[in-house]
């Protein structure tokens, strides 16, 4: 419809050009039409030249309207008062394209302003630097961090942390790693991960900072409390029969020492003596024992990565529990992974975590048909190793408990078996996740960083 006007236009031009050495010819045939030849000669000359002038204008607004979109020019205006009328219609479709061309900018501006302030005002710190390392956006919060009017260089970076920039490029996509950085003097525990985003045919690399100091330091004000609570009750328990049997010992001793100062025992008072130091000894050599387990749990500090096959790891697992869950007529199953999975891992620490993990299960379990699934998955490039039981499962007032080191709801329990457990699954960058439904059973999840 816009290129109505135009494309009669250019028709009639057409034919009076077709038409015209027609009429040219015919009037060869007749001597007295000289004029009209000459005339008719003028006309054609006429019509070349302005078919040419409106091709040339054409091509010259066409060529206008197109330049206007490659530099992103939205206030170019076409006049659709033209003296020709032909362009007239063109020049008003242009002028409607160029209008949703302004109006699509304007609304593309308005989203990028949007995000431009969300990510300015937001208390995350980001970081935004392309494939040659150079800084493509930061925000307020990430300044505030590192207390610094503005980062114009990444490797300014290393000055809170050596080698923090070399750190930062390993980061692996959708990993999380804590650093500790030196800011004004002050240590900051920082969480940081990595996002890869494309834009433009240009890959970029987003880092999110957050600074967890806060965080940490009120979990471990809770940790140390909940570890000071379990070892006053554990020492105390120890300590307070200790106690009684000695201040009982030196009252006994008081009153059977004759006046040479000689003390003199039947058999009844040397047996109940002797009774008394055996307790004593006994007491001692728990809380030895319980001191121990504490050592073993603070001297757990690195471990010896090396591929391991997940299949086998778990099978020698149930094969080492085979006796055990045979006496108590559980039965024990592997879920294999629908691929061969090999992974990075200490497998001599995490063997002894699953057999813990088995036995917690197997104690948990009190009736008959009892049921213990083992299973191996990758998640988003993640191993998961699950243990499920079909047990009596924990009270929802003691999940936050039960990895606290010497807290144990069994009688002959220890209290360091998940501690132990969720210090290896750290040391391997990963977590230790324990979801459980009382009456219905547990399911503990190694999820491997």
């Amino acid at each position: 419809m816009g290129y109505k006007h135009f494309s009669v236009s250019v028709i009639i031009q057409a034919l009076l050009l077709a038409v015209t050495p027609i009429l040219f010819a015919l009037s060869l045939k007749y001597e007295y039409l000289i004029v009209t030849r000459y005339s008719l000669v003028v006309a054609y000359c006429l019509q070349v030249a302005g078919i040419i002038r409106t091709v040339r204008k054409s091509n010259r607004e066409v060529a206008r309207f197109i330049e206007s979109f490659r530099f992103g020019d939205t206030t170019i205006h076409f006049h659709n008062q033209d003296k020709d009328k032909s362009f007239q219609d063109l020049f008003v479709a242009f002028n409607k394209v160029v209008s949703a061309f302004r109006q699509l900018k304007v609304d593309k501006e308005k989203e990028y302003q949007f995000f431009e302030n969300a990510l300015q005002n937001m208390g995350v710190a980001i970081l935004v630097i392309n494939e040659k390392d150079h800084i493509c956006m930061q925000n307020a919060a990430l300044r505030q961090l590192f207390a610094i009017e503005y980062l114009y260089r990444l490797e300014k970076l290393n000055q809170f942390k050596p080698g923090l920039v070399e750190q930062l490029k390993h980061l692996k996509a959708e990993k999380q790693q804590l650093i500790e950085v030196v800011v004004s003097g002050r240590v900051l525990q920082v969480a940081v991960r990595a996002v890869l985003m494309q834009q433009d045919g240009q890959r970029l690399k987003l880092f999110a900072f957050q600074d967890i100091q806060g965080e940490i330091e009120q979990k471990e004000l809770e940790a140390w409390q909940k570890l000071i609570r379990v070892l006053t009750h554990e020492v105390m328990n120890s300590l307070s029969p200790v106690n009684l049997l000695s201040a009982g010992l030196k009252r006994r001793f008081e009153q059977t020492e004759s006046e040479d100062g000689s003390i003199q025992l039947n058999d009844q008072d040397r047996q109940e003596t002797i009774e008394a130091l055996e307790a004593i000894n006994t007491r001692s050599k728990g809380l030895t024992r319980f001191v121990e387990s504490y050592r073993s749990l603070a001297g757990l500090h690195s471990v010896n990565m090396d591929t391991c096959d997940v299949e086998t790891l778990l099978s020698r697992v149930v094969m080492l529990m085979q006796d055990n869950l045979r006496q108590r007529n559980i039965d024990c199953k592997i879920i294999n992974p629908t691929r061969p999975l090999s992974y990075e891992l200490d497998d001599r620490l995490i063997e002894q975590v699953l057999i813990n993990l088995v036995k917690n299960s197997m104690e948990a379990i009190d009736h008959e048909a009892g049921e213990i699934k083992i299973s191996a998955v990758e998640e988003r490039g993640r191993l998961v190793i699950g243990v499920k039981d079909n047990g009596k499962g924990i009270p929802r007032e003691e999940l936050d408990k039960v990895c606290v080191p010497f807290y144990t709801t069994r009688r002959h329990g220890n209290g360091i078996g998940l501690a132990l457990s969720r210090q290896v699954m750290r040391l391997h960058g990963g977590e230790l996740k324990i979801f459980s439904t009382q009456g219905e059973g547990t399911k503990v999840e190694l999820a491997f960083g």
